[in-house]
């Protein structure tokens, strides 16, 4: 087992879009030098959270210091693929990762996420028990999916994804939901300049976690 810590800080700004402009947001990308650096991809995360939901409720409190755990595959959901556990750290508009490579394994299905997490935790232990030491008080809270599109701008240093057909799910609830609008993040190195490429949009502070769980196992209401 290979781990990876990125100890780099960088900034992230997230956007809400109507899924109606989506065409016009990727050529208005294409016309402002940015350009598709990778094939779009299904992304996969299982978050992991304590059972009082700590990492809900500091982003609700909107602590500026916090952590969220969670478990990234790309691919169909259920096949037998390279699995990775991420500690996103976040420092106010700072972000850092740091990341385990699992090897390979399956979630065999919705029903089996607590028992594949639950051998998950175990492998862990044997072969890395910082990682271990950061989920052993978790269980997994929410299932989300959906499609990614890459694109960079080389002379301002900047990164855009655009995620569409965001899907979630709680094992602990068995609810779903659908996400009906596009989530734009954009990235870069504290070095630069940033310029707002989306003049029409303004800057939320979109969670993925935080909105599946208010919609699959919370009935508040926060967005």
């Amino acid at each position: 087992m290979e781990e990876q810590v990125n100890k780099n800080y960088r900034y992230e700004r997230k956007y809400i879009l109507p899924k109606n402009q989506f065409t016009l947001t990727i050529q208005s990308l294409l016309n402002k030098n940015f350009y598709e650096v990778y094939n779009s991809r299904r992304i996969n995360n299982i978050y992991l959270d304590t059972y009082h939901f700590n990492s809900v409720t500091e982003n609700l409190e909107g602590l500026s210091n916090r952590k969220k755990t969670r478990v990234r595959w790309y691919g169909n959901s259920f096949d037998m693929s390279l699995k990775t556990i991420e500690v996103k750290i976040k420092n106010e508009f700072l972000n850092r990762k740091e990341k385990l490579d699992l090897g390979r394994f399956k979630i065999n299905n919705f029903s089996s996420i607590n028992s594949d997490i639950k051998f998950l935790k175990d492998e862990i232990l044997v072969k890395n028990i910082s990682f271990y030491n950061e989920i052993v008080d978790t269980i997994p809270t929410l299932y989300n999916s959906y499609e990614r599109l890459y694109f960079y701008n080389p002379i301002e240093n900047i990164r855009i994804t655009i995620d569409n057909d965001l899907f979630f799910y709680s094992p602990i609830t068995k609810s779903k939901y659908y996400e009906k609008e596009l989530i734009i993040e954009a990235k870069f190195d504290k070095k630069t300049f940033f310029l707002n490429n989306f003049q029409n949009l303004n800057l939320t502070r979109y969670s993925k976690y935080v909105k599946g769980i208010l919609k699959t196992s919370f009935s508040k209401t926060f967005y």
